[in-house]
């Protein structure tokens, strides 16, 4: 089977011989879906599991075949155009190998062209989406502020800004706005500082959950299935064995 094949099942479902929870769908009540496809694929590559990769990969591009069957239903654009949209970017956005000019640096060529392509543009983050993951949001915000000059030269104010952050919050009462918005400040701040180290903040804190959760699954089994019954004293040392 092949990509025409996908589309004809799509087509088909969204028929009136097709099924209903399909035909009743539309564009806001799939976001939550096209979300779930996305963490399940990268979940999958973090598994390093091939065949799951695939198959994730392949829900994935049902929600993308699934949006674009709706829109053409209603006259808006089609899965063709979609396609259209993104050859014609890419071959634009890279002149070194679609074309004849030489680019010494191909990140800085890929936003000047980016940034040509905005017919208007009012300010640094006009592109950052509103729906994107907050720890996400926070490293692209501060690198398009940085961009545009508004940025430390080094990490080492970076790590001083947190600092100075954890002692606001440190200063405020628990519970009250105040320590809401300086905690805020204390992630914002960290997100940045992983900038500067090169790191993404979101998968950075992805593997941290994973760790978490496979040595809490371990303190779980040593404890019999019923840490609740334990002390904290053993139960840390449960956590010191499952670390090791």
């Amino acid at each position: 089977m092949n990509f025409s094949d996908l589309i004809a099942i799509m087509q088909k479902l969204r028929s009136l011989e097709g099924c209903p929870w399909d035909r009743e769908q539309n564009f806001n009540t799939l976001l939550p879906y096209l979300l779930e496809e996305s963490y399940e694929y990268i979940d999958a590559v973090q598994s390093g599991n091939a065949k799951h990769m695939a198959e994730e990969l392949g829900d994935f591009l049902l929600q993308i075949v699934f949006h674009a069957q709706i829109a053409k239903e209603e006259g808006k654009f089609t899965i063709d155009d979609v396609i259209k949209e993104i050859c014609e970017k890419m071959t634009r956005r890279h002149p070194h190998v679609f074309g004849n000019e030489n680019v010494a640096n191909v990140l800085e060529k890929w936003e000047q062209i980016k940034d040509s392509e905005k017919k208007e543009k009012r300010s640094a983050m006009d592109k950052v989406p509103c729906s994107m993951v907050a720890l996400s949001r926070a490293q692209e915000l501060s690198r398009r502020a940085a961009k545009v000059g508004f940025d430390w030269s080094d990490s080492k104010p970076v790590l001083e800004k947190v600092k100075e952050e954890i002692g606001e919050f440190e200063a405020t009462q628990s519970g009250s706005p105040e320590a809401e918005e300086e905690f805020g400040d204390i992630l914002f701040a960290l997100v940045n500082l992983a900038r500067h180290k090169g790191i993404n903040a979101e998968i950075a804190l992805t593997k941290a959950n994973a760790k978490f959760e496979t040595r809490f699954r371990k303190v779980e089994t040593l404890a019999g299935g019923r840490p609740q019954d334990f002390t904290l004293e053993e139960l840390d040392g449960f956590w010191n064995e499952a670390k090791k």
